[in-house]
């Protein structure tokens, strides 16, 4: 059985054995692993200068199912930490260290975010918020859920603001936004292909388009304003965690600085959401009374 944490040696001693089509494909791998787990095995062919049919004997001929048998092995052996889950946490650790580790690596990318934040960028987003007469908030996986909570803030203070993960409604959405509108695109790789899409079509409209994402990724390419933020953890590897955290700061950095541009309005339209959410809530120590029968 192959083991994952020595693939790159056991393809370095298959290499004689391999046609030299398949070599081709090794010497990708070889060079450049952490790349290679980012492609796609059509990419991975075209750069090797071989056919994906190639790509597949060659995943074979190492001991692997498959292409993604071999991605899987791959990342594995690329990982540090325990793949898949976290890179800051051992397979044997126990509880209270899996805290202490999860919660001491969050505070360092919070940290760290704060420091390399493009202020001129996070004013130029602050201003194009406040100035919209709607907001239409977008992201897959993880990043839907921020979608959701960004669109959950810029609501309390009276926006017009939703999210959307289906590509379909997005795109009529967007066409509903108006020249006012606003669309804020959430990706923590900003190679999510139908993000990038969805919002080079928000540009094509004439829609001001705000990316939280990685820098130079071809999200931010084709943002209006791209509040950059270099991934914490692999994607490839493994689940974002304190990726996440970082972006749901930013959306409250940017929820808080447009609530303050609003200025009074916000303030008022905050309280009365307050005093309708209050009646939902229990009294401190009171049970809520149920329903009485007749």
């Amino acid at each position: 059985m192959l083991q994952p944490v020595n693939i790159l040696d056991h393809i370095r001693g298959r290499l004689p054995e391999l046609k030299r089509s398949e070599a081709q494909v090794a010497d990708m791998v070889l060079a450049e692993p952490q790349k290679v787990l980012g492609q796609s095995i059509t990419v991975l062919a075209q750069a090797a200068g071989v056919s994906e049919a190639t790509v597949v004997r060659f995943c074979r001929s190492i001991g692997c199912a498959g292409f993604p048998d071999f991605k899987l092995r791959l990342a594995e052996g690329q990982a540090r930490g325990t793949p898949f889950v976290s890179q800051d946490v051992a397979p044997d650790d126990e509880t209270p260290t899996v805290a202490r580790k999860i919660f001491s690596s969050a505070a360092a990318a919070l940290n760290d975010a704060a420091g390399a934040l493009d202020m001129a960028a996070v004013s130029r987003a602050v201003d194009l918020l406040a100035d919209a007469s709607s907001i239409l908030c977008i992201g897959t996986g993880a990043s839907a859920v921020v979608a959701e909570d960004a669109a959950h803030k810029f609501m309390r203070f009276g926006m017009a603001a939703q999210a959307s993960a289906d590509p379909m409604m997005v795109r009529m959405l967007a066409v509903n936004l108006g020249a006012r509108g606003v669309l804020l695109a959430i990706s923590n790789t900003g190679r999510t292909v139908m993000v990038t899409e969805l919002a080079q079509m928000a540009r094509d409209l004439g829609i001001p388009v705000i990316a939280i994402t990685a820098p130079g990724s071809p999200l931010a390419a084709v943002s209006s304003v791209a509040i950059g933020h270099t991934p914490v953890e692999d994607a490839e590897i493994y689940t974002p965690m304190a990726s996440r955290l970082v972006h749901l700061a930013i959306i409250d950095v940017l929820s808080t600085g447009v609530a303050l541009k609003l200025g009074a309005e916000a303030r008022h339209h905050l309280a009365k959401v307050k005093a309708v959410l209050s009646g939902t809530r229990s009294s401190h120590g009171k049970p809520v009374r149920g329903r009485q029968r007749a």
